[in-house]
């Protein structure tokens, strides 16, 4: 029994250099504070919506009604103020649950006028986890916050690839739903005037080629706890994941820029070998 248990926690946390920590945090870290920069408007100013649209959803749940607009903005301005501080490491043990929970709000906020987008879950948990990491000291804490953050990875796409089969079955593998969601999602931007994909016609004209990508979206999403076996499967899976949603970009002209960055699989990979990075995590070491 001892040697279980030790065997678990030695892969919980496993031994990995402090660097490769701290370059994870600060790559998640400053995608985070830049989403939130980019999309600032669209986070802060809930004054656009209609008060009957309002359906809080998460941590949002505890309200009845839509914050003044003063209170989302200083709330927005606040969460890239400390997504600025968390990734240059500036006191992680205060500034990284305070930036996590400015963050979750934030984006739960934005979600609760009716759309959802579950593309930023993975990014929370992400800082989420690197929040209460703080600034690992030794090998092992550094393993368990790349650990937990993997597992995070691991578990959002086996959800969705669970999610899947559980909506449309069998007739996901067979391509025929991937076909008609691309043919009315295609449709439906073309009847809205937006943007859309030249090949998404192509693509679900070809019962082939749908079959085959609907079995590789299988592989990805439901194969994905199978990247924490070992370091190679890590790897082959990473590759696999980021060309799925390079696909998902040129079919549907969606795109999922959190893993297309590459900064989503940063938990995964051993980064501090590339020097740029190691020298980013220098310049940034966590300070008191």
């Amino acid at each position: 029994m001892r040697r279980a248990a030790d065997a678990v926690v030695s892969w919980l946390a496993p031994a990995a250099p402090p660097s490769r920590a701290a370059i994870a945090r600060t790559l998640v870290g400053a995608f985070a504070t830049v989403y939130l920069i980019v999309r600032l408007r669209y986070f802060a100013d809930g004054a656009r919506h209609a008060a009957a649209d309002f359906a809080p959803v998460g941590v949002c749940a505890i309200l009845e009604a839509p914050l003044p607009p003063a209170a989302t903005w200083g709330l927005a301005l606040s969460t890239v103020a400390l997504g600025i501080a968390f990734t240059a490491g500036r006191r992680l043990g205060v500034v990284g649950p305070a930036f996590f929970a400015g963050l979750l709000w934030t984006l739960s906020y934005a979600s609760s006028w009716g759309k959802i987008l579950h593309s930023e879950n993975l990014l929370v948990l992400h800082v989420g986890v690197f929040a209460l990491a703080g600034a690992p000291s030794n090998e092992r804490a550094a393993g368990w916050a790349l650990r937990a953050a993997a597992i995070a990875t691991a578990l959002t796409y086996a959800v969705a690839g669970v999610t899947k089969l559980r909506g449309g079955g069998v007739a996901w593998l067979s391509g025929d739903a991937l076909g008609g969601w691309l043919a009315w999602d295609a449709l439906r931007k073309i009847e809205l005037g937006s943007l859309h994909s030249p090949l998404a016609a192509r693509v679900a004209g070809s019962p082939a080629l749908l079959q085959g990508l609907a079995i590789y979206t299988f592989v990805v999403e439901l194969g994905a706890p199978l990247a924490l076996a070992s370091r190679r499967a890590t790897y082959a899976w990473a590759a696999l994941a980021w060309l799925f949603h390079v696909g998902i970009l040129a079919t549907m002209a969606i795109g999922f820029f959190y893993p297309i960055s590459g900064v989503a699989f940063a938990p995964l990979l051993p980064l501090e070998r590339i020097g740029p990075l190691r020298r980013l995590a220098g310049g940034l070491a966590p300070r008191a």
